[in-house]
């Protein structure tokens, strides 16, 4: 079945342009967004569950307006306290500036000479005041990098549709790159290993605790209709795994489920539920599929799986962090940029070739 979230969306695996100057390029980190305060909760709920590429159900197009007021009045106030838990907002936008400017600092250092900024879908900055900067800054060219690294038409695939749909009446000149895609990069990998090894104690062995990869869920409309995420998904985790040496005990998992929709399974919670069935007492969570914390991990991971699985029976209950700015991600992220964007024919990034040279 053709998909037609991904239709015309552009991941450079048969092309990448040569001869563009660094001062003609905008780089843009891509994210859904959330709410910077408590206030903005409702807002961002609001468009997000309206986005009718996202959330798809039988006469949705006509219902789904009354499905968005209903989750945003209903569901608003719990949302509002479960934000409230982890400072009163999110801080995805602090985050992704963190990374932003990272990175901005790690290409300078190579001699690069890009533009910065990130974009979310849900929250500013907007897709149309993303295309507005880039025009107000004379870029000739967006490359898109997403800050979701197993790619979903519901994410990256989202991203790139309402930028490009931003664009077509903002800045119809503007030429989009494509998408580099980093999820096999060997820095990226050893960042979720080093990320593993810091929740241990001295004297600790990850032996003795079972891990679980836990993922941002989907639809499975998206997945019939050809989506690879969960491909690129258990990809990465055999990485990891390989990079850990382990060879059992371990498990991928999803979750975030929300609406009437079939998800995604085995879910996080109930991998937790068997896992204290069968008698583990200690386990670690890896947000696999998550480079900032935020409401997906420090809130549902963290406290409310947490709580849960102690109420279980489960004693020790872990989550590493995501990767935020760690180096080797910064540098993945640097190296497949250069990969698609080389200085000159002859040039070649050291480490990984990126997947959209293949």
């Amino acid at each position: 079945m053709k998909n037609s979230n991904t239709e015309n969306i552009d991941l450079g695996l048969n092309r990448s342009p040569s001869g563009i100057a660094d001062e003609d390029v905008m780089v843009a980190l891509l994210n859904m967004g959330g709410p910077k305060t408590n206030a903005d909760v409702r807002a961002f709920q609001s468009r997000l569950f309206n986005d009718t590429r996202l959330i798809r159900f039988p006469l949705s197009k006509i219902l789904q307006p009354l499905f968005a007021w209903a989750l945003v009045t209903f569901r608003g106030k719990a949302s509002e306290e479960r934000y409230q838990l982890i400072g009163g907002g999110s801080p995805l936008f602090s985050s992704t500036q963190a990374q932003t400017e990272a990175l901005r600092r790690e290409l300078k250092k190579r001699g690069r000479g890009f533009s910065l900024t990130f974009s979310f879908n849900y929250s500013e900055p907007l897709p149309e005041q993303t295309i507005a900067e880039t025009k107000q800054a004379n870029k000739k060219y967006l490359l898109p990098l997403s800050m979701y690294p197993h790619y979903s038409s519901a994410t990256t695939g989202s991203n790139l549709y309402y930028l490009k749909k931003a664009a077509e009446g903002i800045y119809p000149q503007l030429q989009f790159l494509p998408t580099p895609l980093y999820y096999l990069h060997p820095d990226y990998i050893q960042g979720f290993v080093d990320r593993v090894h810091e929740q241990l104690k001295p004297g600790e062995s990850l032996d003795d605790f079972y891990l679980i990869f836990s993922a941002h869920g989907l639809p499975v409309y998206f997945i019939m209709e050809g989506d690879p995420y969960p491909n690129q998904i258990a990809q990465s985790v055999a990485l990891v795994l390989n990079q850990l040496k382990r060879k059992d005990k371990w498990i991928v998992a999803y979750q975030s489920a929300v609406g009437p929709m079939k998800w995604m399974t085995p879910s996080t919670e109930g991998v937790l539920r068997a896992l204290a069935k069968q008698g583990m007492t200690k386990v670690l969570v890896v947000p696999i599929a998550f480079v900032n914390d935020h409401i997906e991990t420090l809130c549902e991971i963290n406290m409310e799986y947490k709580e849960f699985a102690l109420k279980e029976g489960i004693k020790d209950f872990r989550m590493s962090r995501a990767l935020e700015t760690h180096p080797g991600f910064i540098k993945a992220l640097a190296d497949v940029i250069e990969a698609l964007l080389p200085k000159s024919e002859k040039f070649q990034v050291s480490g990984v070739k990126s997947p959209v040279n293949t």
